[in-house]
């Protein structure tokens, strides 16, 4: 049997939520993704204590979704797996690409861009930053792993050390001692330094510790 595997790039409508009013008075920009298995709006219950008038946050979701129970319960999104990876990734720098230039063009000149992206999406993050020419003044990494396979000193992304924090809680049961110190491997590899802060938790993210970098890195 003759079997060829083929693509053809299509149109895809693509889904994101946002929190907080955009106008004059906003400061902060923030594009946070998702990790796998959510949803783009669980992300935004994160900064229920961040003035909407001052931070906008967009976050946009995964192209991909599934059940959460085979084929049944609640359905949830990713951004990519195993199979066709490659083309996922290029679809998902693609589409971020555009929503946040589409976003950051409604913005003042002096406002921030902060790009966060927690488990999967920190992944995802790093991705997207290697694949395409990024703006932004601060990144968090939030329980995320940095991919092995890219090299991230030659990344088309700017990655200046005070732009750059890694966050994961002490409970995190995908991020032991082991796994952080193979971490810092990766990091060490591709000439990154970036700020470590971990803090008291599990694989989620805190209220309080997103509270905690912006006070001690952002604002």
């Amino acid at each position: 049997m003759n079997i060829q595997t083929k693509y053809l790039s299509v149109q895809k409508t693509a889904r994101y939520s946002t929190y907080g009013e955009l106008s004059e008075k906003t400061k902060y920009f923030w594009f946070v993704l998702h990790g796998s298995n959510m949803l783009c709006e669980q992300m935004l219950y994160k900064f229920a204590d961040f003035d909407p008038q001052l931070h906008y946050v967009v976050a946009p979701e995964g192209l991909s979704r599934l059940y959460s129970k085979g084929l049944t319960g609640e359905v949830y999104a990713t951004w990519m797996t195993k199979r066709d990876r490659l083309q996922e990734i290029n679809d998902f720098s693609n589409y971020l690409t555009a929503l946040l230039q589409q976003e950051q063009g409604k913005l003042n000149p002096t406002t921030k861009t902060i790009l966060m992206g927690f488990s999967q999406g920190g992944t995802t993050l790093f991705r997207w930053l290697h694949a395409k020419n990024v703006v932004f003044d601060h990144l968090i990494g939030y329980s995320c792993w940095v991919p092995e396979d890219i090299d991230l000193s030659s990344t088309k992304s700017s990655f200046d050390d005070p732009k750059c924090m890694l966050t994961y809680g002490l409970q995190d049961q995908y991020l032991n001692d082991h796994k952080i110190e193979a971490l810092k491997k990766v990091l060490s590899k591709n000439n990154m330094n970036p700020h470590f802060e971990p803090h008291p938790g599990e694989h989620r993210v805190s209220k309080d510790q997103l509270k905690y970098l912006y006070n001690k890195y952002i604002r």
